[in-house]
């Protein structure tokens, strides 16, 4: 069981998110792959992924570097807008992601719910659902596609819904 009693889920979210948010900037794939608990799925409007290996994860690194080249972003970055601790090792959040170019938001923020597990004495993602527009182009063509079927996806966000207290943890900032 985790000794944690001093952090909050919020608090806990919020370093990984920093970290990763470094990771990225630093382009070290390396500590990147580490925030990662294998299997991980990432679910996105077009597609749900299982990253198998730290390989595969090296693909949603890649993109990230990409779309930041890309779009010539000067920020990307996610902040934590709510967090639930479900049980011991698991905690639910939710958070959105921006991408800023010259002081400019591209497009709208990204709204997405994080689960975490506490494993092997560290709290790590194990899921990610994005809402993002189809039009990122998030399919990732070289790992296996998630089968479960889309009323088993409902029902978890119905619970991820429920384990915040049902409010969506979204911003009305926009």
């Amino acid at each position: 069981m985790p000794d944690c009693d001093h952090l909050t889920a919020k608090k806990i979210f919020d370093d990984l998110l920093h970290r990763a948010q470094w990771l990225i900037r630093a382009k070290d794939f390396d500590g990147y792959k580490e925030v990662f608990d294998l299997p991980f799925g990432l679910v996105n409007l077009d597609a749900a992924h299982v990253f198998s290996t730290p390989d595969d994860l090296g693909l949603i690194f890649e993109n990230i570097q990409h779309r930041i080249f890309c779009l010539n972003l000067t920020s990307y970055f996610a902040v934590c807008l709510d967090a639930r601790r479900v049980d011991e090792t698991t905690i639910v959040a939710t958070h959105e992601t921006r991408m800023i170019t010259d002081n400019l938001l591209v497009g709208d923020p990204v709204p997405s719910v994080a689960v975490l597990k506490y494993v092997r004495g560290q709290w790590l993602l194990t899921e990610v659902w994005n809402f993002r527009p189809d039009h990122f182009g998030t399919s990732f063509l070289r790992v296996d596609q998630e089968t479960r079927p889309a009323a088993q996806w409902f029902a978890m966000q119905a619970r991820v819904y429920g384990a915040l207290g049902g409010r969506s943890g979204l911003s009305s900032a926009r």
